[in-house]
């Protein structure tokens, strides 16, 4: 006895939606994990994971603000530029402002990230530009997104 072919659409649309679970990214409990992880997806060329850590909105924003059909690709982008991934890696969120359930951190004029040293490689997440976070039931998420291009001129 062969299967409805309705009953076999059910089946097959419900076991797509439990494979592909929520589609919504989790973060982590603090904006200065979830940034690290930013950074460290960025530096292993891992883009779907970077882009997990931004609410749907974000990742539209990061890609079309980067010139780029999708928040992978502008991940990519961004990876092609890093020379030193392990320096990369290692820039943290020194101009993180928290303020309740919201985080923000800017690299307008590179003053955003640094090695905790002091020093700066080449290339830094302060060319992301201006990363907004919010507190979320799945944790610390991006939600907001600043490309680098808006900025003006820092005076120099």
């Amino acid at each position: 006895m062969r299967p409805h072919p309705l009953s076999l659409a059910l089946l097959l649309s419900s076991l797509t939606v439990a494979a592909c679970g929520s589609g919504e990214p989790e973060g982590a409990d603090t904006p200065q994990e979830t940034l690290t992880r930013l950074t460290a997806f960025i530096a292993d060329d891992k883009g779907e994971d970077a882009c997990d850590l931004m609410s749907p909105a974000a990742q539209e924003l990061f890609a079309r603000e980067n010139e780029m059909s999708t928040c992978e690709q502008a991940v990519n982008l961004f990876h092609g530029r890093i020379t030193d991934a392990d320096a990369y890696r290692k820039m943290v969120p020194s101009g993180l402002k928290t303020e309740g359930a919201k985080a923000e951190v800017s690299g307008y004029c590179g003053e955003g990230w640094t090695l905790s040293a002091g020093t700066k490689p080449s290339e830094t997440p302060n060319r992301l530009g201006t990363l907004t976070l919010r507190k979320t039931e799945k944790g610390w998420l991006i939600h907001d997104y600043v490309s680098s291009r808006s900025y003006s001129s820092c005076g120099g």
